[in-house]
């Protein structure tokens, strides 16, 4: 998700952990926690696209390092507010959560998150919602604001703004998946008339909404493209991409492509664009130029 979003959650986890001893400093530290892990960002300007591609949401992301974090930083935080009462497990649980809870929203979106790192490179990808959805935001950002205006005295009160923020979002999300399962089911039942010969590999919303859904449809020689929402009436539409991959036989090998293939899960076509320079498209969201232009 946005840095945003991840900004706030974690802020939203400081203030229910440690609101109560710390105030405003829970958050935070809350926030600060909940956006660490992209900080992964700041290396990309020094690694070539096929790089950059495997650590983004990579190492820093994983069970492993959120764990080790929390284990390694309570107690020298801890001493930081050794006056107002915070133990190392205190502030270990709040270094977890709100490390945790961006991993955890970042694996709902369809970009992939490698959790498992470094025992598996596979990545977690729920495809329900977009990497920015304001009504994942909002909420949450109410119910801070709200408590942060609160007297630090009235603490139950805080706590209770920022869980009814925290509600609304998944409540939230609880349609999304409806909406996801929605999506799947119709799609699924339009293609077994239409094309049974294709396999429906992916369903994902498409930007900044979660009302009309992507359909990615796969076939021995390329992949169809389709759409549903709840307001579709007419019958549904297929945009066909041939997979033409032996435009790319040339780079079989090479760290770019071997990169693709891995980010797009296999999903991905190859053409050539109107430059001369070859395409390669992760069928998902996205595309990689040819390697030798050194442009993504």
């Amino acid at each position: 998700m946005d840095s945003l979003t991840q900004a706030v959650l974690g802020a939203a986890v400081g203030e229910l952990v440690l609101g109560k001893k710390l105030g405003w400093r829970a958050a935070a530290w809350g926030a600060f926690f909940g956006t660490l892990p992209d900080l992964d960002v700041m290396a990309l300007p020094f690694l070539d696209p096929a790089a950059g591609i495997r650590w983004h949401r990579g190492i820093s992301h994983s069970i492993l390092v959120m764990v080790l974090a929390a284990l390694v930083l309570a107690r020298p935080l801890a001493r930081r507010h050794v006056e107002r009462g915070v133990t190392a497990r205190e502030m270990g649980w709040m270094v977890f959560w709100a490390w945790s809870t961006h991993v955890l929203i970042d694996c709902l979106t369809t970009y992939g998150t490698q959790i498992f790192e470094p025992f598996s490179h596979e990545r977690v990808a729920a495809n329900l919602v977009f990497i920015v959805d304001p009504l994942v935001t909002l909420p949450l950002l109410v119910g801070l604001v709200l408590a942060l205006r609160t007297d630090p005295l009235r603490f139950a009160k805080r706590r209770m703004m920022v869980c009814r923020g925290i509600g609304v979002s998944c409540l939230y999300l609880g349609f999304v998946l409806v909406m996801k399962f929605r999506a799947e089911e119709n799609i699924a039942a339009d293609l077994s008339n239409s094309h049974p010969e294709g396999v429906l590999v992916a369903v994902a919303p498409t930007s900044f909404n979660t009302i009309l859904w992507r359909g990615l449809i796969e076939t021995e020689g390329g992949y169809f493209l389709t759409y549903w929402s709840p307001f579709d009436s007419g019958e549904a539409t297929y945009e066909f991409f041939p997979k033409t991959r032996e435009l790319a036989r040339e780079f079989e090998g090479e760290d770019a492509l071997e990169a693709l293939k891995w980010f797009s899960r296999g999903h991905w076509v190859a053409r050539e664009g109107e430059d001369g320079k070859l395409v390669l498209i992760d069928m998902r969201f996205t595309e990689i130029r040819d390697p030798r232009s050194g442009r993504s």
